[in-house]
């Protein structure tokens, strides 16, 4: 998610941390196969935005490799979390997305 920094703050975890205006920048947060692929050199986490008094808005974009893409190793050739039960990408999303969004993807039989 791309989120303009004139936000007022964000929940990281269960708690609200203030994330204060920088100018005109953005946040981009970035998901668990991004962390997993760079060996936890970029951070994802989980997040969630407050509802304000405010007008916004919010555009979410998510860009997923193909379905049957290798995530099975990291950038630098380690064997990634994620490549530990799965070795493609569609595979991992569907055990992985249940998980965080609840209902999202139905029942599969």
């Amino acid at each position: 998610a791309v989120v303009s920094t004139q936000s007022t703050g964000a929940l990281y975890g269960d708690k609200f941390w203030d994330v204060p205006p920088s100018g005109e920048g953005f946040i981009v947060n970035i998901g668990t196969l991004i962390e997993d692929i760079t060996d936890r050199r970029v951070k994802a986490v989980r997040h969630q935005v407050r509802q304000i008094e405010k007008e916004r808005y919010s555009i979410p974009f998510f860009f997923n490799p193909s379905f049957d893409a290798d995530i099975g190793m990291s950038l630098t050739g380690k064997r990634t979390r994620a490549g530990e039960r799965h070795k493609i990408f569609g595979e991992w999303m569907r055990e992985y997305l249940p998980g965080v969004e609840p209902g999202l993807l139905g029942k599969t039989t």
